[in-house]
């Protein structure tokens, strides 16, 4: 789902961390957390966000879970 939200540009900070907040409530703090994992491509080796597999950064997929990385 996305949806399209429009704030004077002085209030864009305050729409924003009310927008997470609001999606942050509807998750368990797991998947907050991993949401927020970013993936170091550069690395020979990272975490897959989505399950926590560890895969080398050369593979187009995680080998956990299928998720697609590039």
């Amino acid at each position: 789902m996305s949806f399209a939200l429009a704030v004077a540009s002085t209030d864009g900070s305050a729409a924003e961390r009310l927008v997470r907040a609001q999606w942050a409530a509807e998750l368990d703090p797991e998947a907050v957390a991993a949401a927020e994992c970013a993936v170091d491509l550069d690395a020979a080796e990272a975490s897959c966000p989505a399950c926590g597999a560890v895969f080398a950064t050369s593979a187009p997929l995680c080998p956990g879970c299928g998720l697609r990385f590039g």
